[in-house]
């Protein structure tokens, strides 16, 4: 292999290893905001429960509704 070919290489190689680490710390990054977004979120449910239970209720069966008539229209 020539000196050109094995320096090509070795800089695909550089290219690659740095792609690679920025994919694994943005990966990382999003799996945090992900794990905080859900906490939050399972949060504000148990409050949401604790203060306004039929409201919750309500959304559910709400959304129940929802999924079904979607279900049932993509059926047709």
């Amino acid at each position: 292999m020539s000196d050109a070919g094995k320096r090509a290489r070795q800089l695909a190689n550089e290219i690659g290893d740095a792609a690679r680490e920025k994919a694994e710390a943005a990966f990382g990054q999003a799996a945090e905001f992900t794990e905080d977004t859900i906490e939050d979120a399972h949060v504000f449910m148990r409050r949401q429960m604790r203060d306004r239970p039929l409201a919750v209720v309500g959304a559910a069966v709400g959304i129940g509704v929802l999924i079904g008539l979607a279900m049932s229209s993509s059926r047709r």
